[in-house]
């Protein structure tokens, strides 16, 4: 197209992209401690909570913070929430381009509703959003609702891998979602909260609660006393927020039994990092895997059993090290935790991403049924090692007999140098009463039998 347009023209062309119309993403309406996806039991916004809008065109370019009092109209946006009829517009904490912090009104009526953006004039569509009473959301350090919360002793200090909790003592979790308030203001930060019925579960104990309170400094901002219980101590013990039947998102805090240094029973020992130092871990796995799967008739049954192997090597500066959700993949005994997953891929991807490390072209494992070769893709080191899926072509001998292994990576790479280890497997775990264990009673537990694995380690 030849350039024939006029001054008039692209001006108004200039406009037309300044103004554009604010576009809300699909799902985009979020707690903004807890993160929770849309449609999970815990994803309502709270009457009186600070929540996160994600989309484009919502604000300025450069985020702007406000100070409190906290406005209805802040920086260009403003926002309104329809209840049943009832229209509220909550107050604004900050507003960029990409994401809007905002204080739902305690006046919100619950139920279903819609939420819109205006941003110099320009009013978003419409996208839903769900108004409860209670869905409590704990900050993390990742900022994105997962690994080690915000959660601090009586000087807001948080508990970290080197200034641990110890049993006995008082913390705070820091989030938002308790409830409305009953007295004062959502745009100056305190007011008064009603009863409400929280509990505080750390490693799956029940911690009491010393009280709960609306921060006086900001908007939507809440936090918990409870009591450190004495059931488990560890690195990453996870921590949750229960109202009601809502459970909040999973986080995790040190608690040590005396002492400031956290440490996880029956698992290797790291000093805490401090200071300027990396950190830089090496996996490597031989793993046995037997999946029974229900076919339709005339299938049936169908048990299928394969030996893998994988490695994996990264670095974390100590930053990231600290908010990592489980670095050293350790298990907490005695406790649970719950990790989230979008769509289909039931895989947990941590939002704090270490640097891979090269260990080489290929990683050699050497037992008793010979050597098999360890390639690398996409920073990892992986194989089938022998076994496969009843029913589909390619299967192969096992691989991992009961023995003694050899794992190294001939010269090395250009991060990690050659190394050479002996990994022993024990006889295979098998789970002899599977075959009963068809309906699981929740509230009796399940009991589970099994012979073989390593009688040192970890079930």
């Amino acid at each position: 197209m030849k350039r024939i347009f006029n001054v008039v023209f692209c001006a108004a062309a200039t406009a037309a992209a300044i103004y554009a119309q604010p576009v809300i993403g699909t799902g985009g309406i979020v707690n903004a401690a807890s993160y929770a996806y849309s449609g999970l039991p815990n994803s309502g916004i709270a009457q009186g909570s600070l929540f996160l809008v994600f989309g484009s065109g919502l604000g300025p370019s450069t985020l702007d913070l406000a100070s409190v009092p906290l406005s209805s109209s802040f920086g260009g946006t403003s926002l309104t929430v329809t209840v049943n009829g009832v229209t509220t517009q909550p107050v604004i904490a900050y507003t960029s381009a990409g994401q809007v912090e905002a204080v739902l009104p305690s006046s919100a009526p619950a139920g279903s509703g819609i939420l819109t953006v205006t941003y110099n004039g320009q009013t978003s569509a419409t996208a839903p959003i769900q108004v409860v009473t209670s869905s409590f959301g704990i900050f993390a350090v990742n900022q994105a609702g997962s690994g080690p919360g915000i959660i601090t002793n009586a000087s807001y200090s948080i508990a970290g891998l080197s200034t641990a909790a110890n049993p006995g003592q008082t913390y705070i979790i820091w989030g938002t979602g308790l409830g409305p308030i009953v007295s004062g203001s959502d745009a100056n930060g305190g007011g008064t909260l009603g009863s409400i019925p929280v509990q505080v579960l750390v490693g799956g104990s029940t911690a009491a609660v010393s009280g709960y309170a609306r921060s006086s400094c900001c908007g939507g901002l809440d936090q918990i006393a409870f009591v450190v219980p004495t059931a488990v101590t560890g690195c990453r013990v996870p921590v949750a927020v229960q109202i009601g039947n809502v459970v909040s998102n999973f986080v995790s805090m040190p608690i040590a039994a005396s002492g400031s240094v956290c440490s996880d029973p029956a698992n290797p020992t790291v000093t805490p990092v401090t200071g300027s130092g990396n950190v830089s871990i090496g996996n490597i796995n031989l793993t046995r895997s037997t999946i029974s799967l229900p076919l339709p008739p005339p299938l049936g049954l169908t048990n299928s059993t394969i030996d893998t192997g994988s490695g994996s090597f990264y670095r974390y500066n100590p930053a990231q090290y600290a908010a990592q959700s489980n670095p050293l993949q350790i298990a907490t005994f005695g406790s649970c935790t719950v990790f989230t997953f979008k769509g289909s891929n039931q895989t947990y991807v941590d939002p704090v991403q270490p640097v891979a490390l090269d260990a080489g072209p290929s990683i050699s494992v050497t037992g008793p049924n010979g050597t098999k070769t360890l390639t690398k893709t996409s920073g990892l080191y992986s194989a089938q090692l022998g076994g496969g899926i009843a029913g589909v072509p390619g299967q192969s001998p096992l691989y991992l007999s009961p023995g003694q292994y050899q794992i190294n990576n001939g010269t090395g790479g250009a991060d990690v140098g050659s190394f050479s280890l002996t990994l022993n497997v024990p006889a295979p775990l098998v789970w002899t009463n599977a075959s009963s264990t068809t309906t699981v009673n929740r509230t009796a537990g399940q009991n589970v039998a099994w012979t073989g694995g390593d009688p040192g380690g970890n079930v």
